[in-house]
């Protein structure tokens, strides 16, 4: 049967410091430059397909939405180990929420970008019937 669509190919993440923001997803998530413009960059996690775009803009736009009791970021990064991101990133000098767990079905925890951009990462656990054994197929220590 053939697909509509197979996977997201990219984020896009607006940003006012192309350079600064640059560097700082480098360095926070280990990400190489696979393209470049004066307005753009377009990054990668080594081997994987998805591919973060940081555009520039002049001013902060918000990339969650606001649930009227919480915001949620539009999208999260995923880990296999919760703990060990969270560790990982205050290593990294970056300001992060305590982790949180959800229903038995996921950890969690958010964080902002340099532009103040909330981001999360997720952790599905056992209990999360439908996207556990899913993600499962993908991990690759």
């Amino acid at each position: 049967m053939r697909k509509i669509v197979s996977k997201i190919s990219g984020i896009f993440i607006p940003v006012t410091d192309l350079q600064r923001s640059t560097e700082w997803y480098i360095r926070i998530f280990d990400l190489e430059v696979i393209e470049r413009s004066e307005m753009y960059t377009g990054l990668a996690f080594p081997g994987e397909v998805t591919s973060i775009g940081l555009w520039k803009v002049e001013k902060p736009q918000p990339i969650h939405f606001d649930t009227g009791t919480f915001k949620v970021p539009y999208y999260n990064f995923e880990s296999f180990d919760i703990e060990y991101s969270h560790a990982a990133l205050i290593e990294k000098g970056v300001d992060v929420q305590e982790i949180e767990i959800h229903e038995e079905e996921t950890r969690f925890f958010d964080f902002h970008d340099p532009d103040g951009n909330l981001l999360g990462i997720v952790e599905e656990l056992p209990g999360s019937a439908a996207f556990y054994a899913h993600k499962q197929k993908y991990r690759r220590d």
